[in-house]
């Protein structure tokens, strides 16, 4: 009954989810319109499946022409490798702030859970444009009670040096970008990251730790100012078939902004589409990422580590912060293609590697791969949004499933 009553809530999330145009995972400077995919009446997405099975043409109908705002909130079960099964609610508020010419749809995209290891995760994403789209603030904020477990530094760490650690998280970023020319923008942003009632128990219990060994307090802050540079030529943010997206950003933490030491980042963020000549849809996927400390220390829990990007999707194979170190480099590859020629089912085989430095060396010694493949459900055809379920699997005994909507990247 239990696993019958995941299936049947998670039937009713999709096709409630379906009803609605929006993004329930945006990129970062999601300037670019979605284009409409409504190119052939063959294609399928769950609200024509359910219209079909209960055979009632107007099911789920979609206002086509509404200004909005749009609104959906529905719970489901989630899971992943580090938080279990999770009690998840989704709020996602979308609507036009330029109703006469609609090109770019501005939302508040909100998520709360509560999982199996006693974990609180909320957060709220934001884009907002203004000044006839040419303006777009972009928001991030969370709040996390999280206990969980760190490996230590660097990429030689196993699962026998798992220790176990708990902490309340506080993020607040709020970048406003500028669309200079086609496909480019520009923007400055301000990044708050606050931990605190940080526990380590090996190091509380007498047990030496590269936490302690590092850096180990109570609490942490990370504040300061970022520049940020954005070219995207993606035919659809939501599942991108073609072009190019490359985001750069230099983060500068300020002591004069409350920040514990002055250090800075630069996160680089690059991915290429290429659409395969092939009579069904497939396509290849490429993603490099890195994040490098160029000056400074950053507080332990602020290191890059796996899954640390912004939307928490590197390293899938490997749990949320399974490597750390004051420098990662990241590369994935994945291919897409359709299963059903409707659209309705895809799938997706991926590979990864990553490198966290070594301390304190800083050294990149070791990488370390991930592979896996996934199901993709068509849940809107006019977005070509889907939802992904993940299978992945690293070294040392490490794997599992991972669920998003929307393409990991």
């Amino acid at each position: 009954m239990f696993y019958a009553g995941l299936r049947l809530t998670g039937i009713m999330f999709i096709c409630l989810w379906a009803v609605h145009p929006s993004s329930a995972q945006p990129s970062f400077g999601k300037t670019r319109p979605v284009k409409d995919s409504i190119v052939d009446d063959n294609r399928m997405d769950v609200t024509d499946l359910a219209r079909l099975v209960f055979k009632k043409p107007n099911l789920f109908k979609r206002k086509e022409n509404s200004p909005g705002p749009f609104i959906v909130a529905i719970p489901y079960p989630g899971y992943s490798i580090t938080t279990g099964f999770a009690a998840v609610l989704p709020i996602n508020i979308s609507f036009y702030t330029n109703r006469d010419e609609r090109k770019q749809l501005s939302f508040f995209n909100s998520n709360f859970q509560y999982t199996q290891y006693k974990q609180i995760v909320a957060f709220t994403l934001s884009n907002l444009f203004f000044g006839h789209d040419k303006w777009e603030l972009v928001g991030d904020w969370r709040f996390y009670r999280f206990p969980t477990y760190t490996f230590g530094l660097g990429s030689a760490t196993t699962l026998a040096d798992e220790d176990r650690i708990n902490y309340s998280y506080l993020r607040v970023y709020e970048t406003l970008m500028r669309r200079v020319a086609e496909n480019i923008d520009i923007g400055i942003g301000y990044h708050l990251d606050y931990h605190w009632n940080v526990s380590d128990f090996n190091a509380e219990n007498g047990i030496p730790t590269d936490f302690q060994t590092y850096g180990y307090g109570r609490n942490s802050m990370s504040s300061g100012l970022s520049v940020n540079f954005l070219y995207d030529s993606r035919n659809n943010a939501n599942n991108p078939k073609t072009g190019l997206y490359f985001n750069f950003q230099f983060n500068a933490n300020l002591k004069p902004f409350g920040s514990n030491s002055n250090w800075n980042e630069l996160v680089i963020d690059l991915r290429k589409y290429v659409r395969l000549p092939t009579t069904w849809t497939t396509s290849l996927a490429f993603w490099t990422y890195a994040a490098i400390t160029t000056n400074g220390k950053p507080p332990y829990l602020d290191l890059p580590n796996t899954g640390g990007d912004m939307f928490n999707n590197t390293g899938r194979g490997y749990a949320l912060g399974r490597f750390r170190g004051l420098n990662m480099v990241y590369f994935e590859a994945e291919f897409r293609y359709s299963i059903i020629r409707n659209g309705l089912l895809g799938g997706v085989v991926f590979a990864n590697l990553e490198s966290l430095s070594q301390w304190p060396s800083n050294n990149f010694v070791y990488f370390k791969p991930g592979a896996g493949l996934g199901l993709r459900i068509k849940l809107n055809k006019r977005t070509n949004t889907n939802s992904a379920i993940d299978y992945g699997f690293g070294t040392g005994g490490s794997r599992g499933l991972a669920f998003n909507l929307n393409e990991v990247f």
